[in-house]
């Protein structure tokens, strides 16, 4: 997977029956081909060179840059053509070769390829269609960077253009890199897919397996097909007795098995011998970075919402993050409001969320940078889709301390990893939140675009269509605003090393001081593990700090010595106590879950039948009547 230079060109130019290299675009410094707005009413920027990716999250194949198509962003329907310099052919056989980036969420965004003689895809040759979505056609079983070639017209002369039209149908966006149009020559072998998910999460013999296609112009008969890890064992195996016809391509399960073990690996498979000798080596291997994790932690997807007092539309969010929070108790979604041009703004908070968003109400999810509305039918599938990738890392916090004179809340944040990783670039992160915010001031009023006309009903039956076009501040209460960032919006650096071993806990400790006006029994702290290559958010979780003052003081006459530990937990839990006790388990539904009485101090209670998630224990006996928060983790 090397990008072929001037020189390499030439080399390959002078060995008889080696590719020609007739032109390449690696997008390394700049994008070079023209963009065209085909069709539809979208005035956004449709190709452009970038240098990551987002929506889904990529690097380029090789080199600095690669090209993306918005499809995201650009409105379904609208297509734009992203076109070659003038490229002049002798009359031999030629064909293209592109890496795409394809990955497992929903859509039928796609490009297709043209040659034509004028600098457009309007009246030219289509050469052939991939669509994103590792599902449609070409189907691959793995998110990654694939190889795609189209043979061009036979004996084609002159200057001509080549065409990559995309068009958007609001999936996720499409990144290709590498594109070359080269001489074919009469033995070429293409590797050109591999199917392993770059997270792994089974040990033990795995197969290798994917796709080989013949870019050359005789039949391939025969072929080595090769893999090894970490620059290790190579394992060979030869194909005979083959007829892979030119442009068709190969499914190949090697007969060699790699036994999978925990930690970070770096997979190559690649081809050799095709009929006795390939000619263009360049296509031959593909090397990929495979993270094996010891066990799957739980993952928690955060949404941070933009939204403001003034905006009209924004009790969208209001209901949005009310119903998620009801429809996914187990703490596997948290949901901030980022306040903006109101009494409740956190001016860096508000202008780090402006970098995601085009207006109100909208949001981020993990901070992927790609807007997602805060309604129901927007937010839920992405969540579902972020909450499916299997995270590396997690984060905890064993417990906040509230200092009521100081009014300094303390704690740590513990991150830990699900396997050994060298060079990694995490950070840790925390978000002060509060919930039950009022206010007396007329800037506290909610404006409310819904009232007299629209249906905006929360799980409740709250319909905002019966409160007025401006909701009095007397009567609105604002849940999960964004009250502090701790740490930075990207995190502490250092805060995580650079090199982790699986599942050792990695401390770092906050501290915050919580203004007077504002509510320490309606706080929440947020804890976030961020991956600092691309800023997003790896995995969160929360405390709420209010509950655990409210219990403190309900409890404080009612405890005795008594103490149930660990907590978090992963099942199994002890009680320190001085008297006989019963114990029920209750879901935060309020469904009994688990109950065991005449619990001592030599008890304990086995709750891993139970869902991960946040718990109570209701503690009762003689004299004693209190509840404790449990989380199962």
């Amino acid at each position: 997977m090397k990008k072929i230079t001037f020189l390499i060109a030439l080399l390959f130019f002078t060995i008889h029956n080696h590719a020609q290299i007739l032109y390449s675009e690696n997008f390394d410094t700049s994008l070079n081909w023209t963009v065209i707005h085909s069709t539809g009413t979208s005035g956004l920027v449709g190709w452009s060179r970038v240098t990551t990716g987002a929506n889904p999250n990529c690097s380029p194949f090789a080199g600095a840059g690669m090209a993306r198509f918005n499809s995201n962003d650009v409105v379904s329907g609208n297509s734009y053509s992203l076109t070659s310099p003038a490229i002049t052919y002798s009359g031999a056989n030629y064909a293209v070769r592109i890496k795409m980036y394809r990955n497992a969420s929903a859509g039928s965004d796609r490009i297709r390829v043209y040659s034509n003689t004028v600098a457009s895809s309007t009246g030219g040759t289509l050469l052939g269609t991939v669509i994103r979505t590792i599902g449609s056609f070409p189907i691959v079983t793995s998110e990654g960077w694939y190889s795609y070639s189209f043979n061009l017209p036979a004996g084609i002369t002159g200057d001509n253009y080549i065409s990559i039209l995309g068009t958007s149908l609001n999936g996720d966006n499409i990144f290709i890199d590498e594109v070359s149009v080269y001489q074919i020559v009469s033995n070429d072998a293409e590797m050109s897919a591999l199917n392993s998910n770059t997270i792994l999460t089974s040990l033990g013999n795995t197969s290798i397996s994917g796709s080989i296609k013949n870019t050359g112009l005789n039949d391939i008969n025969s072929i080595d097909l090769n893999w090894q890890v970490d620059e290790g064992t190579t394992y060979t195996q030869s194909l005979t007795g083959l007829t892979i016809t030119p442009g068709q391509s190969y499914n190949y399960t090697h007969s060699d098995q790699w036994d999978v073990t925990p930690g970070y690996h770096s997979l190559k498979v690649w081809l050799s011998n095709t009929n006795g000798g390939d000619a263009d080596l360049s296509n031959n291997e593909i090397i990929k970075s495979i993270y094996v994790v010891n066990e799957v932690f739980p993952k928690t997807v955060v949404y941070e919402e933009a939204t403001g007092t003034w905006c009209q539309w924004c009790p969208r969010g209001h209901v949005g993050l009310k119903d998620m929070l009801h429809n996914h108790p187990d703490g596997s979604f948290i949901g901030i409001a980022v306040h903006n041009q109101d009494p409740m703004v956190v001016a860096a908070y508000d202008s780090a969320i402006a970098g995601f968003i085009q207006g109100y109400p909208s949001g981020t999810l993990n901070r992927i940078p790609v807007e997602v509305d805060p309604g129901l039918s927007t937010i839920e599938p992405a969540y579902q889709a972020a909450l499916a990738k299997t995270p590396l890392g997690r984060v905890s916090i064993p417990d906040v301390n509230w200092n009521a004179t100081t009014r300094q809340i303390s704690f740590d944040i513990n991150s830990q990893f699900a396997l050994d990783m060298p060079n990694v670039n995490y950070r840790v992160a925390a978000i002060i939140i509060e919930n039950g915010v009022t206010g007396t001031t007329t800037t506290y009023r909610q404006a409310n675009a819904y009232s007299g006309s629209i249906d905006l009903i929360d799980w409740e039956g709250n319909n905002w269509r019966n409160l007025p076009s401006t909701v009095p501040a007397a009567t609105m209460i604002y849940n999960h605003v964004g009250r502090a960032l701790l740490g930075g919006f990207n995190g502490v650096a250092n805060s995580v090393p650079t090199t982790v071993t699986y599942n050792t806990p990695y401390s770092s400790p906050f501290t915050h001081t919580l203004p007077a006006l504002q509510n320490v029994n309606k706080v929440e702290v947020v804890a976030l593990l961020i991956d600092n290559a691309s800023g997003q958010i790896s995995n969160a979780t929360i405390f709420d700090l209010g509950a655990k003052i409210a219990l403190a003081a309900n409890n404080f006459d009612e405890k005795g010595k008594f103490s149930i530990y660990p907590n978090p937990t992963n099942g199994l839990l002890h009680l320190d106590t001085d008297r006989t006790v019963n114990v029920t388990i209750i879901d935060v539904l309020g469904k009994t879950m688990f109950t065991k009485n005449k619990i001592t101090k030599e008890s304990g209670l086995d709750l891993s039948s139970l869902s991960k998630g946040v718990y109570f224990a209701k503690i009762t006996g003689e004299n004693t009547n209190f509840t404790e928060k449990i989380i199962l983790n």
